[in-house]
């Protein structure tokens, strides 16, 4: 306000000390908006307030949550023992039944994915036709033991297929009823303390190979039984299972394994 004054000193400046009058006053109300404005802005975050980055979906990596009711998928163990072989998800401890057979120096394959007619690898040990299965072999790697029908059925492949010998290889065992049909009709039972002690008794590379090919990756999370993809944990009203990654493309389901394995 000190140029207007000056000016309104002298009779000649007077009407150009009214138009800075005007003009101060207009600066001044422009600079008092601007320090409310100021005054009621929130306050820029500091570094520790940003918000945290959105985690990270490479590769689609499903972690799961105690919370969820979904056992954690546990670490790569450093040798065999029966929580590894319940823990192995279905279509690995097919592929390490079959491969166990091979370090012993059978021919071994297993079936397709699929509908299987209830074997999941022959094996050949016929010199004189070496394309002529000698024996079957039935895997269930279920959370309980498996029961005289899954038995039953086993029993009548085997005369479908036209050989003498099979074998159900299951982690968490067999009921009363199973074990004994199965001495009656030239099956060989093995739980998991019966091929945990196999493993264990192979040369220590080859138990180890073995062990490394089962525990190779995601080994805990199921192939899909109907497309071979893998499956996802998904919740309902029932509570946790498996279901294909490709839903709606298929519907596959499989139940979620909730416990260790027990005592055999």
């Amino acid at each position: 306000m000190l140029v207007p004054a000056l000016l309104g000193s002298s009779p000649a400046l007077r009407p150009i000390s009214t138009v800075f009058t005007q003009f101060a006053w207009l600066v001044a109300f422009v600079f008092a908006l601007i320090a409310v404005i100021r005054s009621t802005a929130p306050p820029e975050p500091a570094e520790s307030d940003q918000p945290p980055a959105p985690p990270s979906t490479q590769d689609n990596v499903w972690i799961p949550s105690v919370a969820s009711g979904v056992p954690p998928r546990p670490p790569r163990p450093e040798s065999w023992s029966l929580d590894v072989l319940d823990r192995v998800e279905w279509k690995r401890f097919e592929d390490l039944c079959c491969a166990f057979y091979r370090e012993k120096g059978i021919r071994a394959e297993t079936t397709r994915l699929g509908a299987d007619g209830g074997i999941d690898i022959h094996l050949f040990q016929d010199d004189t036709d070496p394309n002529r299965a000698t024996a079957i072999v039935q895997c269930k790697a279920w959370n309980k033991p498996v029961g005289v029908k899954e038995v039953r059925e086993l029993r009548g492949v085997m005369a479908h297929e036209k050989v003498e010998k099979a074998f159900f290889m299951a982690p968490n065992g067999y009921t009363d009823d199973a074990r004994a049909f199965a001495t009656e009709n030239r099956i060989t039972l093995l739980d998991g303390k019966l091929f945990l002690a196999m493993l264990q008794r192979l040369p220590e590379e080859a138990s180890k190979r073995l062990l490394e090919f089962a525990t190779a990756g995601d080994w805990t999370t199921p192939t899909c039984p109907s497309c071979g993809d893998r499956m996802t944990a998904r919740d309902s009203k029932r509570g946790a299972f498996w279901g294909c990654v490709t839903y709606p493309k298929c519907h596959a389901k499989l139940g979620m394994r909730a416990k260790p394995a027990a005592a055999i």
